[in-house]
Formats: C-alpha cells, sequence, structure tokens
C-alpha cells in the first residue's frame, strides 16, 4: 500500500457505520459529523484501556507491598556459638566453677564445693539453653511453685527433678523463651543454695557486672577475673553463706 492509499483508508476510517443519507439530504454534513463521533469513541476507547492497565500495575503493586510487608515465619528454635562462653559462672553458695561446656544447644557448668572438707558435699550442675530449647524430656516450659525471682526474671522449684534424679533443682526463664537449670545433689543440697548458684550465672555482656572466678570454655580460669579467696560475692554481688 503507497501513501496515497494509506491517507485514503485513514480518511475512510471515519466514516465505519455511515449511511448515506435520502435523497436531497446533507450528505457532505453527515459525513464530517459521522467521521467525528467515531474519533470520539476511538478516543474514548483508548483512554479506557489506558486506565484499566494504570489500575491494574496499581492493584499489583499494592499486592506486592503486602506479600512483601507479610510477617516471616516463626524462627526455628535458637542456637548459641559453638564453643563461645555465653554466661559468666562465678562463686556461690558454696560451690565453684570448674569446668564449662560452651556447646551450641546447651551450655553445661559444673561446679564443686570451694572447701571439700567441709558443707557441702554436694555437687551443682548448670544447664543453660537457647530460646526454644529445653531438656530432653521436657516438652514445656518447667513448672512448679514460684521461686525468687532471678535477676528479676521469673524462676521456679521444680517438684521433679530434670536434669538429675533425686536433686534439688530450681529453673528460671533468663530472658523470655530461654530457660537456665540449677541442680544440686548431695549432702548439703539446699533451695537457697542452688538459689545463689543460679544468681551467679549472668550473661555475657550484662552492664554493671564484673566477673569473678569465672570459666574459659576450654575449663581454664577467665581473663577477667581469678579466684576468690575472700570469699565475699560472686559477681552478681550476691554474698555466700
Amino acid at each position: 500500500m503507497d501513501e496515497q492509499e494509506r491517507e485514503g483508508a485513514r480518511l475512510l476510517g471515519g466514516l465505519r457505520g455511515f449511511e448515506p443519507p435520502a435523497a436531497g439530504g446533507d450528505l457532505a454534513g453527515r459525513a464530517v459529523r459521522a467521521g467525528r463521533r467515531g474519533a470520539r469513541r476511538r478516543r474514548a476507547l483508548g483512554a479506557a484501556a489506558s486506565a484499566a492497565a494504570i489500575s491494574g500495575v496499581a492493584v499489583v503493586s499494592v499486592l506486592a507491598g503486602r506479600e512483601m510487608l507479610a510477617p516471616s515465619p516463626e524462627p526455628a528454635a535458637g542456637r548459641f556459638t559453638e564453643g563461645r562462653q555465653e554466661f559468666l559462672v562465678g562463686r556461690a553458695g558454696g560451690f565453684a566453677p570448674v569446668d564449662y561446656d560452651a556447646g551450641a544447644d546447651v551450655q553445661r557448668i559444673t561446679l564443686r564445693p570451694e572447701r571439700p572438707s567441709t558443707s557441702p558435699r554436694a555437687d551443682a550442675l548448670v544447664e543453660m539453653y537457647p530460646g526454644g530449647a529445653l531438656p530432653a524430656g521436657l516438652d514445656a516450659p518447667p513448672s512448679g511453685s514460684a521461686a525468687p525471682d532471678v535477676h528479676g526474671r521469673p524462676a521456679r522449684w521444680l517438684a521433679s527433678p530434670v536434669l538429675r534424679t533425686g536433686a534439688v533443682e530450681m529453673a528460671w526463664e533468663w530472658r523470655p523463651g530461654a530457660w537456665g537449670f540449677v541442680s544440686l545433689k548431695g549432702a548439703g543440697a539446699e533451695r537457697e543454695r542452688a538459689r545463689l548458684v543460679a544468681l551467679s550465672v549472668v550473661p555475657r555482656g550484662t552492664p554493671g557486672i564484673t566477673p569473678t572466678g569465672g570459666l574459659t570454655p576450654s575449663g581454664g580460669p577467665s581473663p577477667t577475673g581469678g579466684p576468690n579467696p575472700s570469699g565475699s560475692a560472686g559477681p552478681t554481688g550476691q554474698a555466700r553463706p
């Protein structure tokens, strides 16, 4: 199709749907008006199509935004950093820490009597768990009678021991959803001593705490604090009996 044919097609396009008037009518005027009406229809249809396209883009954008802002699934149970001592543990209740197992799923601290020839003759075990984790065999947060708070966090006396059979045990929520356990077993195992041991356990980086007699993950003395021969207080500032 050459240029002249294209121009003719353009001019005749406006006459689609035009019917010639009866004899004697204004043929030229009717043709002009029919062409204008067709042009207006095409412009209206084009504007409607553009508006629909813009609306569609807006709806898709809003939906995409809502999807991006939707809350992510609940995270899995937390874990500690393997080999990193996440807690400072001092002397308390007549016990001193002798071993620290810095695991990812549980951090386990063993304590022995400071003076084996005197009371207590028991030993102490502390197990600290990350958020969402609990000792084997415990499928719900520990329950029992209320115990004194540990650093302002709720604590419980366990009616049935969780860590060791026949032990005096206490649990406290050291942060929301994360639990620590103290287990004392043997002669001199008392609730008050268990409470003091729990108070000696402090998350690393807690403001205002100076560790005393803590352990590194390898079991050696902490570089921030050695033995406490004065027997005054552990890192919590709680005097020992």
